[in-house]
């Protein structure tokens, strides 16, 4: 005789019940790993933001200490009293002195003047606020009326020069 065990229906609902319970309770596991994920994600978005923030509010930071003794001169060369020719020479050697503090903490930053090589033209470097005729070769800078500055390899202002171009030919 084989007697197959028959289960009963509330034997079937209880293994379905429990399975349900089960399944239940494997899907309250996944919400909540996945509500803690969601969590991990918005805390890192908020800490690379503030991040992010900090490192534009303070990216100046280091520039701004070089600049310091840069002030602290000029502040005391304004606050000496400049009477007869020994005074002006020691203001314009002070001065020459702050020009050079301001151009290390300028170089710390990797901000440099624009060199001018073999002095020719460069659009890219130079802005042309007078052209002059020379009879020597066109497009080179004849004189520099300001600086420009590059900072690593990037243009911060351009040279403004005046530069020679061909004379118009005799009529």
């Amino acid at each position: 005789m084989n007697e197959e065990k028959e289960e009963s229906p509330s034997t079937e609902a209880e293994g379905a019940g429990a399975e349900v319970v089960n399944w239940e309770e494997r899907a309250e596991t996944y919400r909540n790993d996945y509500l803690r994920a969601l969590a991990d994600i918005e805390n890192l978005r908020k800490r690379h933001e503030k991040q992010v923030e900090d490192a534009r509010n303070y990216a100046v930071d280091r520039f701004a200490r070089e600049l310091l003794p840069v002030v602290d001169s000029l502040e005391l060369a304004l606050a000496s009293p400049v009477e007869g020719a020994e005074s002006i020479a020691l203001l314009r050697q002070g001065l020459e002195n702050t020009l050079t503090l301001f151009a290390k903490a300028l170089g710390k930053a990797g901000i440099a003047p624009i060199e001018m090589g073999e002095g020719r033209f460069d659009p890219h470097l130079h802005q042309a606020i007078a052209m002059v005729e020379t009879e020597g070769e066109a497009n080179r800078v004849l004189a520099v009326h300001q600086k420009g500055y590059v900072m690593h390899d990037r243009l911060l202002r351009p040279s403004m020069v005046s530069v020679s171009k061909a004379p118009k030919a005799a009529q």
